[in-house]
């Protein structure tokens, strides 16, 4: 009961957002990245900008622009997020509290880490209407390469992401003194939403292709608020909470690359063995995962121990592994079947890698484990 009373809460707090952001004015923050003004710009960034022009940007769970700036001691280009334009997907955003938790990261936590993530400029999250601001460094100027879950990474690739998810991980390991906001999955108001509507997602994509739905996958699906709980009570460091493929980017030249993390939109506490394998099975072709997922794991727990993080044997980072999939499963199950959060084709493609992860490693019996 708790919980439906924060989800109801949280709902009646964003429909009231929405509704004061429809008022005249009543936000200091442009609608939309690319309507960000100088004046606007000056007060995020805390020097001089005398102008600034739109050269590029998209729209999903938040609106995205890359600006040209003039001014003093100012970057010529910078990377901006707010919240997202399309009514539906904004109200999605205010819920899952996409642009606050993004804000708090920056604030309260970047700077303490020693990790491949793009340096924030500034940022704000106004409470009266949910709308917000963070401003990032342009890493296409430091020559960054960005991919999707389409484009495939090899396992070297997918080994230095561990690293960095690792370092995340280990350094924050029993950390004392995390944000208040700082929450884990199977905590979070929305969870009895998600869990609510997942199996009937479930379906809509089972009627639209069965080679999307895992053997034993509805099972994982209706179950999804029990299972939650249990894998969350090991919750032993700050997560990034969402590393598919998209939210990375490459450095380097093939071979000797660093792997970064963006979009701090979804950052929990919980057990880093959940990014880590997120992150290995959304990134990798099956078969290129089958057949070195066993040594990448090993790679992770070693950077994991080496980062401050906890020694784990292998057996038992082999079973944590196995049940950690249901959480790729749910993800891609939602977002497949829920639309607009992604494009079709790299949602189904996510899918598609989970259900031949759950089927390979079995995880409905890992989890009755």
């Amino acid at each position: 009961m708790p919980s439906v009373v924060r989800t109801a809460g949280r709902l009646g707090q964003e429909l009231g957002r929405v509704a004061l952001d429809l008022l005249p004015s009543s936000s200091a923050l442009p609608g939309r990245a690319a309507d960000f003004t100088p004046p606007v710009m000056s007060s995020l960034l805390g020097r001089e900008v005398s102008g600034c022009e739109p050269i590029g940007g998209t729209t999903g769970t938040t609106d995205r622009s890359v600006l040209r700036l003039r001014g003093d001691d100012v970057p010529d280009t910078v990377f901006v997020k707010s919240a997202a334009t399309d009514l539906g997907t904004r109200l999605f955003g205010g819920l899952a509290r996409l642009g606050e938790v993004e804000v708090g990261f920056f604030r309260d936590l970047r700077a303490g880490l020693d990790l491949e993530a793009p340096a924030a400029l500034g940022s704000r999250f106004e409470r009266r209407t949910g709308r917000f601001a963070v401003v990032l460094e342009d890493l296409a100027a430091r020559g960054a390469e960005f991919v999707d879950t389409t484009t495939p990474l090899s396992a070297d690739q997918v080994a230095a992401g561990l690293s960095t998810l690792a370092a995340l991980h280990g350094s924050t390991s029993g950390r004392a003194g995390l944000p208040t906001w700082l929450g884990t999955n199977s905590a979070d108001a929305l969870m009895p939403v998600v869990s609510g509507v997942i199996g009937r997602l479930g379906r809509k994509v089972a009627e639209r292709d069965p080679s999307l739905v895992a053997a034993g996958g509805d099972g994982l699906l209706r179950s999804y608020g029990r299972w939650a709980e249990v894998l969350d009570r090991d919750a032993f460091c700050v997560l990034h909470g969402d590393p598919h493929p998209g939210n990375v980017y490459l450095l380097g030249e093939p071979g000797d690359q660093h792997v970064g993390l963006l979009d701090w939109q979804a950052v929990r506490r919980g057990n880093g063995f959940r990014d880590a394998t997120y992150f290995t099975v959304l990134s990798l072709e099956a078969a290129v995962r089958r057949e070195h997922e066993r040594e990448l794991l090993a790679h992770y727990c070693g950077e994991l121990a080496a980062a401050g993080g906890p020694e784990v044997g292998a057996d038992a980072a082999w079973t944590t592994y196995r049940q950690m999939v249901a959480y790729v499963y749910v993800a891609t199950t939602f977002t497949s079947g829920l639309g607009g959060l992604q494009g079709t084709e790299i949602a189904d493609t996510g899918l598609r890698r989970a259900v031949a992860a759950v089927e390979d490693l079995d995880t409905p019996a890992a989890l009755s484990r």
